[in-house]
């Protein structure tokens, strides 16, 4: 029995042996500025969405997000590409919102290749015909890049009245 376990216990560190080799692969020879500046881009293109939401430019969306990939997570609701979450989604809130302030802070930002994830906060502030939000809120936010260029393929987010 204890040459089971200890040929067991070897071929364990040595699955994790490769793994860990594979891992370690992936950012050999990446420089340190390199990656900074991978963070640096995925931090700008989530800037971007928020800003581009803020003034309603659709045209700047259209290529900060996945098109047909995407999925968006408000609260307990979910859309289904950008396409739909456009149409159906952004647009009509839109339309209501004056005097609207949408800004991501404290962006964190994790780069593994062509994908990265991050987690911020947001502000939001929105003047309604019949009343004024002001919230604060969290979210999630995975990439992809595609042709040198961040997008978002998944955004979720969540807010509260500010206290």
């Amino acid at each position: 029995m204890r040459g089971v376990r200890s040929a067991a216990a070897v071929r364990s560190a040595a699955v994790y042996l490769a793994w860990f080799g594979a891992f370690l692969t992936q950012f050999a020879g990446v420089p340190a500025a390199h990656a900074q500046s991978e963070e640096d881009a995925v931090r700008a293109t989530i800037e971007a969405v928020y800003a581009a939401t803020e003034r309603s430019d659709y045209t700047a969306l259209d290529s900060l997000y996945a098109g047909d990939e995407l999925t968006i997570i408000e609260g307990a609701g979910i859309d289904r590409g950008w396409a739909s979450y456009r149409d159906h989604h952004l647009k009509p809130e839109l339309e209501h919102f004056t005097n609207f302030v949408y800004r991501p802070d404290e962006i964190e930002v994790h780069v593994v290749g062509d994908w990265a994830w991050a987690i911020f906060r947001y502000d939001l502030k929105i003047d309604l015909e019949d009343r004024k939000i002001e919230n604060v809120g969290r979210g999630t936010a995975v990439l992809e890049q595609r042709g040198g260029q961040w997008v978002v393929r998944h955004m979720q987010t969540a807010s509260r009245a500010r206290r």
